[in-house]
């Protein structure tokens, strides 16, 4: 039977979207409306939109995080504060609402480009079904834990379990996991319609929906055109967004040298990200930086307001703002908090003594409201072990063309590869940041030649984008083996790159000599010839319409027997047909398990298996070899686990039929879920085809075991999809 995965998709991501704005879009506009930030009551409806998105990115997690630590009725209670709230308003501005504001083409085309990215995204992210093949994005190899972390918020409330670990009992989860508390609200309030999966994909769109609204929001409020020329000027933010470094060409020297695509326009080297390929793959990281820089935007904005108690209002929404984000992106807001420290001395320094009190006042809100969730993450387990290692070490920013003359010319001089990678780092910069690397050297010589270093808002900008640099340059987080604090505390720098670009486009940066009008020509004469501009833009906007080709691509492309293959994404052959497989042999378990079932797949891949993470929406004894400990748990217990694992899947010889039950009684497994690469499968005479399986088709067999059989023990094989 043809299952139509890819419609349900649109449909259940669909409404969930909608969904989403109960949680990412009133609740921002009863807040601003009510603290009258930026001058809220004052804006036309757009505008408002605008502002409420960001607003409420920045305030609920950490506001849902803190009730929910309570009771989740409280958190009901609030959101439906927030929808009475908001039913009132409409009420009260009923005019605003029944108007016919006049919307400019500008204007227009900004909504059409919000909506454009709404299709795009979501045509990227869904899983697409071609007959009985179905591919999911290549994203889903991040995403696998993302969703199981909705899950278990879903399923266990907060702080939620280590869904990749369960030794005997849970373990609490050691993650900045905020953004998925939304998206586990979303999944409850959409019941059987929304599954976590389609919770988070949702979730995604509107944090790049959050994104457009940021760079809008920084263009009208911390530039100093203010309203001047804001339509085009946002037209530009928004549409550099689309543009990245020279990624493209490394990319395509490597996939000629090696014969091999690369899933990602990032993978070549140490990543700066383009923006799409961070909001479709790292929408918790953009998301915290949105939450991080609307703070700062506060208040920016507040600090010159009257009476103080604008202030002290700024002051607690920013710090509430700020709380949020460490639980959204721990390395985003550890870049920016390095900022805010040198800013408040910056400030203090200077004499501007309100925005140094509203800075203090966020501060203390900051460390205040998120107090319990660093007690999570430096308490763990008592007794237990974290799993990884030290946050933060030092290093020097790898390239991988520095690091590859290293080995070729020197193959026994491993450290000269900080010293080649220290005197190559502006080249390293220019091919990451192209034409923003550009922008950055315009606009410091242009600000130099202006006297305009100590200008404030100019010097906020060069020290938001100089922290971010020297900190991603020389140390790195080693928690994980990813360098997140270096790949993703960039995103600070690239955004107020981002801003600074789109003034200098509209001043002319790309126009010609004849077309400028001479007022607002100050950039050219530092400014690079225009064609070579023209090309670092090009060659730009071609790195991002390859990444999102590769995202929803890729997969299809790595089915064909000449692609190079990825063992996390494509184990084998017929991706196609054992994810369309697998998914029906989760959405069966699904539905006949109870949610709080422990369901098991083979933990031999790394890093995990991206069926179980996208599809089961089950807790799991153990994720990986490693067993998932670094997000929860005591990695001390995990020999004892992965052994009894290793000879269920990996030894034939090792289980018989009857003792499998009593293997999955010690290790409290509901469900064994056995797919066609794993070791057991090629053995016909191990358990896995002499025991009755629950569902079963071509590619996986799925069995009830443990306790689980107790209450059914008469269960009959159902088949999921083709019977064998």
């Amino acid at each position: 039977m043809n299952e139509g995965f890819t419609v349900s998709d649109m449909i259940a991501t669909g409404v969930a979207f909608f969904l989403f704005a109960l949680f990412l879009l009133i609740p921002g506009y009863v807040c601003g409306w009510l603290g009258d930030i930026f001058g809220f009551s004052r804006r036309s409806l757009l505008a408002r939109f605008a502002i409420s998105v960001p607003i409420s990115i920045g305030l609920c997690p950490v506001l849902t995080y803190l009730l929910w630590h309570w009771s989740i009725g409280a958190v009901w209670v609030m959101y439906g504060a927030f929808w009475a709230g908001f039913a009132a308003l409409l009420i009260h501005d009923w005019r605003i609402w029944l108007s016919r504001p006049r919307i400019s083409k500008r204007k227009a085309t900004f909504v059409a480009i919000v909506a454009g990215w709404v299709i795009l995204g979501l045509l990227c992210l869904i899983d697409l079904q071609i007959g009985h093949r179905l591919y999911s994005p290549t994203v889903a190899y991040d995403y696998m834990l993302r969703v199981a972390i909705t899950a278990a918020i879903t399923h266990t409330g907060i702080p939620p379990h280590n869904p990749y670990f369960f030794a005997g009992g849970p373990f609490i989860l050691r993650y900045h996991y905020f953004w998925f508390i939304p998206s586990s609200l979303v999944e409850q309030l959409g019941g059987s319609l929304v599954s976590s999966r389609q919770a988070v994909l949702a979730g995604t769109l509107w944090c790049g929906i959050g994104l457009i609204a940021l760079v809008a929001l920084y263009l009208r409020f911390f530039q100093p055109k203010g309203p001047v020329n804001l339509d085009r000027r946002m037209l530009l933010g928004v549409a550099l967004l689309g543009v990245t470094g020279l990624d493209i060409l490394p990319v395509a020297f490597f996939e000629l040298v090696t014969r091999k695509m690369i899933p990602s326009i990032e993978w070549w080297n140490s990543p700066v990200m383009a923006w799409v390929h961070a909001v479709l793959w790292v929408p918790h990281h953009v998301a915290g930086l949105i939450a991080c820089l609307t703070g700062l935007l506060v208040i920016w904005y507040a600090s010159d307001e009257r009476p103080i108690s604008r202030q002290i209002v700024a002051g607690v929404a920013s710090g509430l703002m700020l709380a949020s984000a460490v639980g959204l992106s721990i390395y985003v807001t550890f870049i920016f908090a390095a900022f805010l420290a040198i800013w408040l001395v910056i400030t203090i320094v200077k004499k501007h003594r309100r925005e140094a009190a509203v800075i203090t006042i966020a501060a203390t809100i900051a460390l205040t409201a998120a107090a319990p969730y660093f007690s999570e993450l430096l308490k763990g387990n008592p007794g237990q072990g974290s799993g990884g290692g030290p946050f933060v070490q030092f290093t020097i920013r790898p390239f991988v063309f520095a690091e590859a003359m290293v080995e070729t010319c020197w193959p026994n001089q491993p450290w000269l590869k900080p010293i080649a990678n220290l005197l190559l780092l502006r080249l390293n910069y220019f091919l990451e940041l192209g034409f923003f690397f550009t922008v950055g050297m315009i606009q410091w010589r242009r600000t130099r030649r202006g006297g305009n270093l100590f200008n404030h808002k100019e010097l906020c900008g060069f020290t938001m984008v100089a922290t971010s640099l020297f900190v991603c340059t020389f140390l790195r987080s080693s928690v994980i083996s990813n360098n997140d604090l270096g790949w993703r505390g960039l995103l600070m720098a690239q955004f107020i790159l981002l801003i600074w670009a789109s003034e200098l486009l509209d001043e002319g940066l790309l126009a010609s000599h004849s077309n400028v009008d001479s007022s607002r020509h100050d950039a050219s004469p530092f400014a690079p010839r225009r064609s070579v501009m023209v090309s670092l833009v090009v060659l730009g906007v071609a790195g991002s319409i390859y990444e999102v080709c590769m995202v929803r691509f890729y997969p299809l492309i790595s089915d064909s027997a000449a692609a190079g293959k990825y063992q996390w994404l494509s184990p084998g052959t017929d991706l196609g047909r054992r994810t369309y497989a697998l998914r029906q042999i989760y959405q069966a378990l699904k539905n006949k398990l109870l949610e709080h079932a422990v369901v098991q797949h083979d933990p031999k891949m790394s890093p995990g298996d991206v069926f179980y993470g996208m599809y089961a929406d089950r807790q799991a004894v153990a994720e990986t070899p490693a067993c998932g400990a670094v997000f929860g748990g005591d990695p001390a217990l995990c020999p004892g686990i992965i052994g009894p694992l290793n000879d269920l899947f990996e030894k034939p010889e090792a289980i018989s039929t009857d003792r499998v039950d009593a293997v999955c009684r010690n290790l409290s497994i509901d469900a064994l879920v056995v797919k066609d690469t794993d070791k057991i499968w090629a053995d016909r005479n191990s358990w896995v085809w002499k025991k009755q399986p629950a569902f079963a088709n071509d590619y996986a067999r799925a069995f009830l075991c443990g306790h689980a059989t107790e209450s059914q023990p008469t269960q009959e094989a159902k088949q999921a999809g083709h019977p064998r």
